[in-house]
């Protein structure tokens, strides 16, 4: 009969990493979770109105005024004024505002929570923070981060206090 080799057992410090490890990784799934349903209530800014069927687009006439034309071609300004969803006005001399060129700006912007696009609100200034596409994602790092953070802060806290006695 041949014995085989007993494995090495792991040592105490690298299992405790591979244990912090693990639960930081089943942390990220279950933070990753609560930010989906964090997000799902909340306002978020539209930069790109083309890609959400039914919400129009926003154009800008030569004298710099922005509008809304929905889908029936008609306009509203929202922008340096917001007028009343009242969409009665013809844009035709108008050009497309791209979807990069309303992130770059602050001014204005267009925001709406997903579950209720098309429906859309613009703001003067824009007060929302982050886009509708990475909000979740944004959500999930701030649930996965605040616990992490706070653990590191009270560690550098204590290990401060140690060396001071």
């Amino acid at each position: 009969m041949t014995a085989t080799p007993a494995s090495p057992a792991l040592p105490a410090s690298s299992r405790g990493r591979l244990l912090i490890w693990a639960g930081l990784a089943v942390w990220a799934l279950v933070a990753a979770e609560l930010g989906q349903h964090l997000a799902r209530d909340m306002r978020f800014r539209v930069n790109d109105l083309s890609v959400i069927p039914g919400a129009g687009l926003i154009s800008r006439d030569p004298s710099g005024v922005f509008y809304h034309v929905n889908n029936e071609g008609k306009a509203r300004a929202i922008y340096p004024t917001l007028a009343p969803p009242v969409y009665q006005y013809d844009c035709l001399d108008c050009t497309l505002v791209t979807g990069e060129q309303m992130s770059a700006t602050n001014d204005f912007c267009a925001s709406g929570r997903e579950a209720e696009l098309p429906d859309l609100q613009f703001e003067i200034p824009c007060r929302t923070w982050a886009p509708i596409g990475e909000g979740a994602k944004v959500m999930g790092f701030a649930v996965w981060f605040a616990p992490v953070g706070l653990y590191g802060l009270l560690r550098l806290i204590q290990s401060r206090r140690r060396r001071r006695r």
